[in-house]
């Protein structure tokens, strides 16, 4: 025998249940709020079907009812399913939809006249009931896990409640299986569930409201489509007021129509070269269609761009990144030098130099929490020493900390300030700054490169210099001994006015290394003998048939790098030998071979310590000749090589390319 159910009970929840759908369909929107209004409507008409039949609560309509609902249910499911989309196929949805729709019919012709009503898992009906209560559960269950984080906010709230009236459902009809008779408590226990488990679904169709999924299409693309919807429709009536005022006959009707046309273009023209009217336009007209208020990946590349343009100043690119999300037309940067509190002016964009000082304990750094925060409410003094100021962005550097902050003037229109904005912002601020601390980096290792380039010239300067106080020096010792001698009195002029025009030509390299390169290359025939000349020790040239050489090398980096060899030569000879110097032409290279008769040296003296700047391997030495020479040899595309072996002498092979030089034919008489 049946039991009969709680007539109050169930009315009492079919009133509830029909106010949460009246409440779902005033706080949900769309689809989604009709699909759940619909499986609340069917759980309350099936509850008001046994409230009005209490005798027969699982048999005519309140069994028909029961069936269609325990379906309603499973389809809402589907649908939201099939509206995420994740991890569903079609065939997947056209499986469970074919079986909902079996299990159905199969529910429904177990309710026919004739059909015995008994509660063993035999009775069609009572399989069709479970069958149908373990689809829902089912459906739930899969709805859930292979929901998306971003969408599973939205789906889990229908599932959970659904899922639960099912999960009761499979437990009152399978306890009926077992006992082969329904349990009245089981029976009325549905009722106050239903009524408990449908405010989650007017929960649901509120957070689905905040669902707004974007259109398949770009925000340019929508921007510039909803421009030309409004362009258009004010051209029509522009052009409907010009046709109205046409048929009132009036003779200035035609001139008054020209007139609203041309007055139309205008101020279509100056919305759109306006970008506070491009602000207001995508403000109120295109973000609606996105669920977020920027693109992302477009807010990206801009500010790449930004930061990576060239010709403006970096600090106003700094500026303008920050700056372009929000729509600010106007700012200023204050950055704080490494080891001080005290933020300074650094540049601004679209306002005049300000001599700008913030120091450590002013309340603007308090208000941005060592980078932590955005202040929206500036302190009064700025605003009254920099104008109209809106926020302050700080930017925050992971190894430097709070390193700068930029200052934004107020928007061309009306922005809302929200979180997403903020987020926006302090992920645009860490990566300007991280922008201006790599180039902070890069300007003080150019620093560091132009003084390690200057110690560099005047260590070569330096032993140029020994040179010449050696030669003044042995000229000032035999000055006691020949001062009376004329032709040493002409030496002696000779060789003190080389020695301050060689000492002048070095100053004035050491300031300007690039004056150097005017002459860009030398015959070495005749730069060799004018070094010989001038050396003080007897050189031998053999010129093998390199006359027609020039080589690309400036004539003071040559005579340098030859003069240290020969002098090196000339040291290690013992007196009365000569230093041979054999040119040759190998291809494309001139060869100059150096040799001395000196002790020489051992293959590891020359790999490592010939040329090791500021290490002599003799008494009194610089270090710096030999490392000297191959420097300004390599920089002129050449190279340097070391011949020798102890007691053998040295031979100091240079390379350099040879530029052939044009032959010069006197023309017939």
């Amino acid at each position: 025998m049946t039991p009969m159910a709680s007539p109050l009970l169930h009315a009492g929840s079919a009133a509830i249940c029909l106010a949460w759908v009246a409440l779902i369909l005033l706080a949900g929107r769309g689809r989604t709020a009709v699909m759940l209004a619909l499986a609340g409507l069917a759980a309350g008409g099936w509850l008001a079907a046994v409230a009005l039949w209490p005798e027969k609560p699982l048999s005519g309509p309140a069994a028909v009812l029961e069936v269609l609902r325990s379906a309603t249910w499973c389809a809402v499911l589907l649908w939201l399913a099939r509206r995420t989309g994740n991890g569903w196929s079609a065939r997947q949805l056209a499986g469970f939809s074919a079986a909902t729709l079996a299990l159905t019919l199969m529910g429904l012709a177990a309710l026919l006249p004739g059909v015995p009503e008994i509660p063993t898992l035999g009775s069609p009906g009572l399989l069709a009931r479970l069958g149908l209560a373990l689809l829902v559960l089912l459906v739930a269950e899969n709805l859930y896990r292979n929901a998306e984080e971003g969408t599973r906010w939205h789906v889990v709230l229908p599932c959970i409640a659904l899922g639960l009236l099912a999960a009761f459902d499979v437990l009152l009809h399978a306890d009926a299986a077992l006992a082969r008779a329904y349990s009245p408590a089981l029976l009325d226990g549905r009722a106050a569930i239903a009524a408990l488990a449908l405010p989650l679904l007017v929960i649901a169709a509120v957070r689905d409201r905040r669902w707004r999924r974007d259109p398949p299409v770009s925000r340019q693309a929508v921007f510039h489509g909803a421009t030309l919807i409004l362009a258009g429709t004010f051209l029509l009536g522009v052009g409907a007021a010009g046709e109205a005022l046409r048929h009132l006959g009036a003779d200035w009707s035609r001139a008054a129509q020209v007139s609203l046309l041309a007055g139309g273009v205008m101020v279509l023209a100056l919305a759109v070269a306006s970008r506070s009217m491009r602000s207001r336009l995508r403000g109120r007209v295109v973000d609606h269609f996105f669920s977020a208020r920027f693109d992302y990946r477009r807010e990206w590349l801009r500010c790449v761009a930004t930061l990576s343009a060239d010709g403006a100043d970096p600090q106003e690119r700094a500026i303008r990144a920050v700056a372009d999300p929000v729509d600010s037309p106007a700012g200023l940067l204050l950055l704080r030098e490494p080891g001080e509190a005290l933020l300074r002016w650094a540049g601004s964009w679209n306002r005049p130099a300000h001599s700008l000082d913030l120091p450590g304990d002013h309340p603007l750094l308090a208000a941005l929490a060592d980078g932590e925060r955005i202040a929206t409410s500036l302190p009064a003094d700025l605003t009254a020493s920099a104008g109209p100021l809106w926020l302050a962005v700080p930017l925050c550097h992971h190894r430097d900390g709070l390193m700068g902050v930029v200052l934004l003037a107020p928007p061309r229109a009306p922005f809302t300030l929200d979180g997403e904005v903020f987020d926006l912002l302090r992920a645009t601020g860490r990566e300007v700054a991280m922008f201006l601390a790599e180039r902070l980096a890069a300007e003080r290792l150019h620093d560091q490169r132009g003084l390690q380039d200057y110690a560099r010239r005047f260590a070569f300067v330096a032993h140029d210099v020994k040179t010449v106080a050696s030669q003044l020096s042995l000229l000032h010792a035999n000055a006691a001994h020949h001062m009376d001698d004329p032709e040493f009195q002409a030496d002696l002029l000779t060789t003190v006015g080389a020695a301050a025009a060689r000492i002048s030509t070095l100053v004035a390299r050491l300031r300007q290394p690039e004056a150097e390169e005017t002459a860009s290359s030398v015959a070495p025939a005749e730069r060799l003998r004018a070094i010989a000349a001038g050396l003080g020790h007897e050189v031998e040239i053999c010129d093998q048939g390199a006359a027609q050489c020039r080589l690309p090398i400036a004539p003071a980096r040559f005579d340098a790098a030859l003069r240290h060899l020969l002098d090196n030569a000339a040291e290690a000879s013992p007196p009365g030998a000569s230093v041979c110097v054999t040119l040759r032409q190998e291809a494309t290279r001139v060869v100059l071979d150096i040799t001395d008769r000196g002790p020489g040296m051992s293959a590891e003296f020359v790999r490592d310590t010939l040329f090791r700047p500021l290490i002599s391997g003799r008494a009194g030495g610089s270090g710096i000749g030999a490392w000297q020479a191959r420097d300004l040899l390599r920089g002129a595309g050449g190279d340097l090589a070391v011949i020798s072996a102890p007691g053998a002498g040295t031979t100091m092979r240079v390379t350099l390319p040879c530029e052939e030089r044009p032959l010069v034919r006197e023309a017939a008489a």
